[in-house]
């Protein structure tokens, strides 16, 4: 398995290592905050970084996936130099590069292959280390730990099943007229992801009645727990919107991620309301 590395070759200084790495994208990425240049190289992961995948914690990249992917040559590298999400120290944490996925979201019409994935590398400066990672990855916010659709995506699917108690098959039909701009809906959706996605969402909203998280009200918390009424999840879920005035989001993206702001990131506690990130699995 290989993944992109970056290079960074900066007052014109050789790097020793450059010359084993086969240069696979000529094309620079800028890093506008700091100036820096950048070209992804590929290289085979060391056995160091193959003893665990990269943690995943997650990104509110603040455009939508098409601008994101669209614009990824240009984009901004976020700076982890004041606290290292693995171990806590400062200018411990160093981009890496990216590795890519796929990522479909038939609400908008946006299907590719190969989503970039910022990644990162821990050296283990700090004393709080959460994980025996040694990487992190950045996932954008719209999307969920190993899974290819769109989180908005998935919980509106699963919203027209309960909200308008429908078979799961007759729902597939009400899916490919309603919520689907791509091609036919069977090339990304069975019967069998229909049911992972509920009980993806069931998981969630057990997880969030265990511990109130201040990002609805008391009374709607108090009904959930009590109830543990998937239809009411959710409702909440779709209707939510970020109380943030910086690059306000609607809708499940939008409670995920305050989800994910306001709860307790210890090693304990899962990142992700929704799915299970590489952190958090055997």
């Amino acid at each position: 398995m290989a993944f992109y590395a970056v290079i960074q070759l900066k007052n014109n200084i050789h790097c020793p290592c450059y010359d084993n790495l086969k240069v696979t994208r000529k094309k620079r990425l800028q890093k506008r905050s700091m100036g820096n240049k950048f070209w992804f190289v590929q290289s085979p992961l060391n056995k160091e970084h193959q003893k665990k995948s990269p943690i995943q914690i997650p990104y509110h990249i603040k455009v939508s996936l098409q601008e994101y992917y669209e614009n990824f040559d240009e984009w901004t590298i976020p700076d982890f130099s004041d606290k290292c999400p693995i171990c806590g120290g400062i200018d411990c944490a160093t981009f890496l590069g990216h590795y890519i996925r796929i990522a479909i979201c038939p609400l908008t019409g946006f299907s590719v292959t190969d989503l970039p994935v910022l990644r990162y590398l821990c050296h283990d400066k700090g004393n709080a280390r959460v994980c025996d990672h040694i990487t992190f990855s950045l996932l954008p916010h719209e999307l969920v730990p190993f899974r290819q659709l769109s989180l908005d995506f998935m919980v509106r699917a699963i919203w027209l099943k309960v909200s308008r108690h429908l078979s799961l098959t007759i729902v597939l039909d009400v899916i490919e007229r309603e919520l689907n701009s791509l091609g036919d809906v069977a090339n990304f959706i069975n019967i069998s992801t229909m049911m992972s996605w509920e009980r993806m969402i069931l998981t969630a909203l057990g997880l969030f009645t265990s511990a109130y998280v201040n990002i609805v009200s008391k009374s709607h918390y108090k009904q959930l727990k009590n109830t543990t009424s998937l239809k009411l999840f959710l409702d909440i879920l779709i209707s939510h919107q970020s109380q943030s005035t910086d690059n306000p989001i609607r809708g499940p993206t939008a409670f995920a991620w305050g989800y994910y702001q306001q709860a307790d990131n210890s090693a304990q506690h899962t990142y992700f309301l929704f799915g299970r990130a590489s952190q958090h699995r055997n």
